[in-house]
């Protein structure tokens, strides 16, 4: 009885890690990336921001658009970061794989 015990919480627990490791944007080996920019497109419209905030934000996302297009993910990613430290989230990395991470709200 045991062992059908540990059995099932181990399966539990795998599964668990799997399932959110597999939900993911970017679709590289099934790693979990969020797609570039989507999250600031999404929370920009509903964002309660100063003025000078919300031109910064907009201005990250203008250089996130031409650093994506030249194929500078590094420098992407690094603006998109700031611009989502604007808006009040973080990275949080995940083990599922190198450069894994979902964006979390800071409290």
């Amino acid at each position: 009885m045991r062992k059908l015990l540990l059995g099932t919480a181990l399966s539990a627990l795998l599964a668990a890690h799997a399932l959110a490791c597999g939900v993911g944007g970017d679709t590289r080996g099934g790693l979990h990336i969020p797609p570039l920019a989507v999250a600031i497109d999404d929370l920009l419209p509903q964002a309660d921001l100063s003025a000078t905030d919300l031109d910064k934000v907009k201005g990250l996302r203008a250089k996130i658009k031409e650093a994506a297009a030249a194929g500078k993910e590094e420098a992407a990613r690094e603006a998109e970061a700031q611009a989502m430290a604007i808006l009040g989230y973080k990275k949080a990395w995940l083990a599922c794989g190198p450069g894994t991470f979902i964006w979390l709200k800071m409290s």
